[in-house]
């Protein structure tokens, strides 16, 4: 599928990976959704840097832990039109089984699978109907090879790798639906020993925002790859 032209929600969007694609896409010539939560600064200023590439930029607000506002992003996103839905936003923190809580496991579970079912159900069915559309997941490499003080958020994550392959099973032969498997591209803000995660990656670096838009073009412009999983991580998964 051709990128020009087109139009995508980048869900977490403002920051980060999801700055990476949002930019990255614009500067393809694709039109593009940011949505985010409590960084409206830093939304805005992407939008205003969309369009000097002389694109559409949209900004949509939403809490994705809360049920309404999904809904409520979904029917926003749909009324402007989506071709391509990147369900990238995340949340990402410490919970060791001692300490884990139920409002842990529904923070991860909200943000990493009812946000990404909802809208992929609901922007995927008018993708089908007019016979084209991707989906693309951002997962982690953890839902295959988890690691301990993290199982709500692996958990979350393999949650969203099965539902990458069953939308593509939902949505053939018309929508590609893949996902990325990042491993160590940037390091979280609050991490104090930023080489520690690279000691089990072959590659020993931080691969950068840049190789997950590489991947997520790869997957908008191909015609033959669907329920597929990409790694990203440097090897990680074979260290």
């Amino acid at each position: 599928m051709e990128i020009t032209g087109k139009t995508a929600l980048i869900t977490g969007g403002s920051k980060r990976i999801g700055k990476a694609i949002t930019l990255g896409l614009a500067k393809e010539g694709c039109n593009v959704i940011i949505h985010y939560n409590s960084s409206e600064k830093e939304a805005q200023e992407l939008k205003t840097l969309v369009e000097s590439f002389g694109v559409k930029g949209y900004l949509l607000k939403a809490d994705l832990t809360k049920e309404e506002d999904i809904i409520k992003l979904s029917e926003e996103a749909s009324n402007i039109g989506v071709d391509i839905l990147i369900n990238n936003a995340s949340i990402y923190y410490k919970t060791p089984l001692e300490t884990a809580t139920f409002k842990d496991l529904d923070t991860f579970y909200s943000i990493h699978v009812k946000a990404p079912f909802y809208l992929s159900k609901i922007l995927g069915k008018k993708m089908y109907e007019k016979k084209e559309g991707r989906i693309i997941n951002v997962v982690d490499y953890s839902a295959i090879l988890p690691y301990p003080d993290y199982t709500p958020y692996t958990a979350s994550k393999g949650a969203l790798l099965t539902m990458t392959k069953a939308f593509a099973k939902e949505f053939a032969p018309y929508v590609l639906v893949n996902g990325i498997l990042p491993g160590p591209i940037v390091p979280p803000e609050d991490l104090q020993d930023k080489e520690l995660p690279l000691k089990k990656t072959l590659l020993k670096r931080w691969g950068g925002e840049q190789e997950i838009f590489k991947a997520v073009k790869y997957l908008i412009e191909t015609e033959f790859t669907t329920g597929s999983l990409i790694p990203v991580e440097g090897g990680r998964l074979i260290f």
